[in-house]
């Protein structure tokens, strides 16, 4: 999908905003233009200063507490607009104001004063995006007694109890007021994305149940537990988890009314760094907006078919079904207490990246379709991209790896290039004589391979074992910056 060009904005420098609140009332102090937000709150405000804010049922005190809890549970992510917003929202809700759109445009993401609301509704999207991460903040850990809530049509925050929000802010549209365009559109564009997500969804959970309960004979599963890939995992008293490797997408809407298209752009992993994009391209908000969206690759469904019973078996047997997350769930903490079984593109590898190439005795050429040999120099480069007269055969690329994790944990590769060699290295791991084949030619148990894989269409012709061997090093230890980098989706590209 082609990238969308936008201008790049050299930064001002502006001075920052600070929110006082001596004696329990708040000020804001202005300078010249406004793009930073700071919340100072007195621990101990008076008694008088805390009535002027919180009001006689003490709400506002319940604001702080909550927003408090909002803040720590990490619930704004690294997004700098997205905690500016919240820290001024919550600043004038304890005053008891309600800012305009274009208050909130000029004091928050720093809009000149002709700021024009109907091209730019960047203040709309935040608040939208605002409103669902409280939402799932208290969807995942619902509150004992007060929650946080941005009325609808309304720039403020307010509180309810444990009910719930009020009844008079259920309704999904604020009948007063026009629907924000962009949402408006994101609605109308995910639809069948959704269902095809859920479809897929559907298929992948009704064929990984089916075969892992009819999984194949006990004794060839045992046997392959046994062999040197797999056996580190199944020794090991760790939980195992498969991870897969997923995508995030966004979408451009031209007029501010309707998404017309996904975009994946490889230097915009995640809805922090789409933040971060527009901070530096104001022009841009409002035109690419985030739809909370992420992908997997076609060959995946098939690879955890091939995949799941052997790796139920090495996670304890059949009735120990091991835990199957994406890319973008895992974390450091569950990299380091936990078994990998990463099945993907080598460009989805994530947190694993760095500890994988870092042992490697490959690199990451011009782009994740090209593997480089440190010691020879020879590049393998999938033709995926060429163009083919549909006779004749493409090739692929896959990797198999086997390497000790952050923590002395163990984390097992299976990737491709594509989807062609994602598939095949599936069958590959969990086929005797391939196994038989690496481990002759590497020995050990951190051992990496790489296969060459012909297809046509959607019919695969096997695989060559281009290179098998023992790692540089059993594994990294860090799983962070190494002797790697740059990688080709390191470098930020205007989408």
């Amino acid at each position: 999908m082609a990238p969308v060009c936008g201008p790049a904005v050299t930064s001002a420098s502006r001075a920052e905003n600070t929110l006082v609140a001596p004696a329990g009332k708040i000020r804001v102090r202005r300078t010249a233009r406004r793009q930073g937000v700071r919340l100072i709150l007195q621990d101990q405000p008076s008694r008088a200063g805390r009535d002027e804010i919180s009001g006689e049922d003490g709400s506002g005190e319940r604001l702080q507490i909550e927003a408090a809890r909002i803040r720590n549970a990490g619930t704004l992510g690294r997004s700098v607009p997205l905690t500016r917003l919240f820290d001024f929202l919550l600043a004038r809700s304890l005053d008891g104001q309600t800012p305009k759109e274009v208050e909130v445009a000029q004091e928050v993401f720093g809009k000149d004063a002709d700021f024009d609301m109907g091209a730019d509704a960047s203040v709309r999207v935040y608040i939208h995006r605002l409103r669902r991460r409280l939402e799932a903040f208290y969807r995942a850990a619902p509150a004992q007694g007060d929650r946080l809530f941005i009325p609808l049509g309304e720039y403020r925050l307010a509180i309810a109890d444990g009910s719930g929000v009020p009844a008079d802010e259920a309704p999904a549209v604020d009948p007063a007021l026009p629907a924000p365009p962009v949402a408006t559109g994101m609605a109308k564009s995910r639809r069948p994305w959704i269902a095809a997500l859920l479809a897929l969804l559907l298929v992948n959970a009704g064929g990984w149940l089916l075969l892992t309960r009819s999984s194949g004979p006990a004794a060839a599963l045992s046997a392959l537990a046994g062999t040197p890939l797999w056996s580190p995992l199944a020794q090991s008293d760790r939980p195992t988890l498969v991870v897969v490797g997923d995508y995030y997408i966004f979408g451009e809407a031209p007029e501010s009314t309707e998404v017309t298209r996904l975009i994946r752009e490889f230097s915009i992993n995640s809805r922090e760094d789409l933040d971060q994009f527009l901070m530096r391209n104001p022009a841009q908000m409002g035109r690419l907006v985030d739809l909370d969206l992420h992908y997997l690759p076609v060959a995946a469904a098939s690879a955890l078919g091939a995949l799941m019973p052997l790796v139920s078996r090495v996670a304890g047997g059949q009735t120990a079904r091991p835990r199957v997350i994406t890319m973008s769930q895992l974390s450091p903490d569950l990299l380091k207490s936990a078994d990998i079984v990463y099945v993907g593109y080598l460009s989805g590898l994530g947190l694993l990246r760095e500890a994988v190439f870092d042992a490697s005795n490959f690199s990451v050429g011009t782009s994740y379709d090209e593997l480089v040999d440190d010691a020879t120099g020879t590049r393998y480069v999938s033709d995926w991209s060429e163009f083919q007269d549909g006779r004749s055969p493409r090739r692929d690329y896959g990797y198999i790896a086997s390497l000790q994790g952050p923590s002395g944990n163990r984390i097992l590769i299976i990737a491709g290039t594509r989807d062609a060699a994602l598939a095949q290295m599936a069958e590959n791991a969990v086929n005797p004589a391939q196994i038989g084949q690496i481990v002759g030619r590497a020995g050990g148990t951190s051992i990496e391979a790489l296969y060459e894989v012909r297809t046509l269409g959607n019919t695969n012709f096997g695989s060559r074992l281009v290179k098998a061997a023992a790692l540089r090093r059993p594994g990294s230890g860090a799983g962070g910056p190494g002797e790697t980098g740059p990688f080709p989706d390191t470098t930020p590209k205007q989408p």
